[in-house]
């Protein structure tokens, strides 16, 4: 399974995913159900960051790479509208603002990720977790896989440190395929990354944001972050927290 991976600024202010008649949440409920439709969509989930509301975070579930690609290859049918290019014109059109950042990537995660964004329900119209949201940018581009290799055995430390924690739901991790150019961070922000990145993503979930934020002031947490932070070719990371809900 592979897992493509939408950010991208609402185009309607004010946005509210917890709100079963926003006209934004009804109108990306059906952008995402007809996604569904395609051959080899497994699943369909879309976050709002509580940092920040007016960025969304879409996250679709394809058997494989290949299989999101013949996707994208469906016609449009000039009678009805339908097919791939239509619905991403739509999409484009009338849900992210314009002009505003939007960026897709594909991330090959390690098991399921329903445990990382904890699946309470099934309902589009209601939360299903908080979940930390790790993108942690490395130079130089492409990464070599042995860096790669290095990387993930040095974050690997964490996951217990986590575990030894209440609060926590699931731990999924893994690179995006594509190298890409920092998609959360703001142009102008001081901390803005130069050029493109190979990009690792982590998905944790916890009981709440709070119970994150909690673990992250213990001594246990102080005492083994350089597992994540003193890693070599690490430009800069972002850590953010979206509550999730599925299609």
């Amino acid at each position: 399974m592979i897992s493509e991976i939408a950010i991208f600024e609402a185009s309607a202010p004010d946005v509210d995913l917890a709100n079963p008649k926003s006209p934004f949440k009804v109108s990306l409920q059906e952008h995402l159900r007809t996604m569904l439709s395609f051959g080899g969509a497994q699943g369909a989930y879309c976050g709002q960051l509580i940092e920040n509301p007016k960025i969304i975070i879409v996250v679709i579930n394809w058997d494989t790479l290949d299989a999101h690609v013949e996707a994208t290859k469906s016609p449009t049918d000039s009678q009805t509208h339908s097919g791939f290019p239509a619905l991403e014109a739509s999409f484009r059109g009338n849900l992210i603002r314009d002009n505003g950042r939007a960026t897709v990537f594909h991330v090959a995660f390690q098991g399921n990720l329903l445990e990382a964004l904890q699946p309470r329900c099934t309902s589009f119209s209601k939360t299903i977790g908080d979940t930390e949201i790790v993108l942690a940018y490395f130079q130089p581009s492409p990464l070599p896989p042995a860096a790669k290799d290095a990387i993930l055995d040095s974050f690997s430390h964490m996951e217990p440190v986590i575990e030894r924690h209440g609060g926590l739901t699931g731990y999924r991790n893994g690179w995006a395929v594509e190298d890409l150019n920092a998609p959360l961070v703001e142009k102008g922000d001081k901390a803005a990354i130069e050029g493109d990145c190979a990009v690792y993503v982590n998905l944790t979930g916890w009981e709440d944001r709070e119970a994150h934020l909690k673990f992250m002031e213990t001594q246990d947490f102080r005492e083994n972050r350089h597992w994540f932070l003193d890693v070599e070719g690490l430009k800069g990371a972002e850590i953010v927290h979206a509550r999730f809900f599925e299609v």
